[in-house]
């Protein structure tokens, strides 16, 4: 008895008590098998959640729960029926058992843990479950914790869209840049048009979008156009990594313009410089900074192209609008007797959206974080060789780039009641 009070307490369910230990067969393997008797005669009616005290008996019922040592371990209980004053004759709930009365919330809780750091089929091998068992379990785990997170205190939002497979498909991802836990992914959706990201402002809700100020996006005009009928005080601010990678294309322009007036000489200089070139000088080390170096005192076009690459991103750094604006009028100066056509056409794309680039000095909000979340998102796909649900798929994700994806297995107490 004395051993049998401390298992329960270690069990910690409360109205419980354990009454027996036994070693059986489930499956073909050896399991621990945990007797259990109640100590409260109080009963739940699992439809409304009224106490009920009129209950006679249902049924002998068994629950995996947490492994004891590294033997399967179940719960062997006995369930009844209530009869409930509002709902008639149900079948008790218990607070301890998951959603479909196979398994604890103990156990539950840690596949969902595990599965943070592991393959699905790791899990399910550790703990002796199928893996469609595994797979339910933290999917559902992730979609309770992507139902319960906080969106309050929300007034920056970044969106970006990811490609999906072959062809011309496409994901919205949508970000909060100031949330509670910083910044974190909140939300997948497909496609990038205005219409698509309808389903992202029911879930987020009216009275949440009307508290917006500040977006981060690419130039692309259906994120623009939805943010704008959706959040009536918004300022759009556009990404600088997807401003940037213009101007790098518009610097390649550059390198194949005279690659094809070079002469075999020059040819030799230019071919394989591609990478260096696009790369930024801090970034460089050893031989790559010293083929850089050779290759622009060599062609003084690149030379200059290159110098206007490396200050552009100074742009950024300001607090004041006007300040911003002499450092752009004297960097669209240098290019006046330069000859660098794809710079001159960049620098009239700017033009047309220096309003969003100008947000900036009023809020310094992390736009690296939704690049990064981007690449983050590719490599849990990776990771997974790919995902068979595309729900899951869309969890895994969020979980991954999000403070739901945070691992500790034993952050509860594993089979308290929630």
């Amino acid at each position: 008895m004395e051993c049998n009070n401390i298992i329960t307490r270690l069990l910690g369910i409360k109205g419980w008590e354990v009454k027996g230990l036994s070693i059986e067969d489930r499956k073909g393997t050896e399991s621990v098998i945990v007797d259990l008797g109640r100590t409260e005669r109080e009963h739940t009616c699992s439809k409304c959640g009224d106490k009920v005290d009129k209950a006679y008996t249902y049924k002998e019922q068994e629950a995996r729960h947490l492994l004891w040592w590294s033997y399967p371990t179940y719960l062997r209980f006995t369930k009844y029926r209530v009869t409930c004053h509002r709902c008639g004759k149900k079948v008790e709930k218990l607070n301890w058992l998951k959603w479909y009365g196979r398994v604890t919330n103990g156990l539950a809780s840690l596949v969902g843990e595990l599965c943070k750091v592991m393959t699905v089929e790791a899990v399910a091998v550790l703990l002796y479950l199928h893996r469609g068992t595994v797979k339910e379990l933290d999917k559902r785990a992730i979609k309770e914790a992507q139902e319960n997170r906080s969106l309050e205190g929300i007034t920056a939002l970044g969106v970006d869209e990811m490609a999906v497979g072959k062809g011309h498909k496409y994901w919205h991802m949508v970000h909060t840049l100031d949330g509670p836990n910083g910044p974190e992914l909140l939300y997948i959706g497909e496609g990038r048009k205005e219409k698509d990201l309808k389903g992202f402002w029911r879930w987020f809700g009216k009275r949440r979008a009307k508290k917006i100020f500040y977006a981060v996006m690419d130039m692309w005009k259906g994120f623009e156009k939805s943010f704008k009928a959706n959040c009536p005080r918004v300022k759009i601010i556009y990404d600088k990594f997807h401003i940037v990678r213009h101007l790098l294309n518009a610097l390649n322009e550059v390198r194949k313009s005279e690659f094809r007036i070079a002469n075999k000489q020059m040819k030799g200089h230019l071919i394989g410089k591609k990478f260096i070139l696009l790369s930024r000088m801090e970034n460089l080390m050893g031989d790559a900074r010293k083929a850089l170096k050779q290759l622009l005192r060599v062609n003084r076009r690149l030379y200059k192209a290159y110098l206007l690459k490396e200050s552009f991103g100074q742009l950024w750094s300001y607090t004041s609008k006007t300040w911003a604006m002499k450092f752009w009028n004297n960097w669209k100066e240098q290019l006046k007797w330069s000859r660098l056509t794809p710079y001159k056409k960049f620098a009239k794309m700017i033009d047309r959206h220096m309003d969003g680039i100008l947000s900036y000095c009023e809020v310094k909000l992390p736009l690296g974080y939704i690049e990064a979340a981007n690449l983050k998102a590719k490599n849990i796909i990776r990771r997974a060789y790919g995902y068979r649900d595309k729900e899951y798929m869309k969890l895994k994700i969020i979980q991954g780039c999000s403070s739901l994806g945070g691992f500790n297995p034993w952050n509860t107490p594993s089979n308290i009641p929630s």
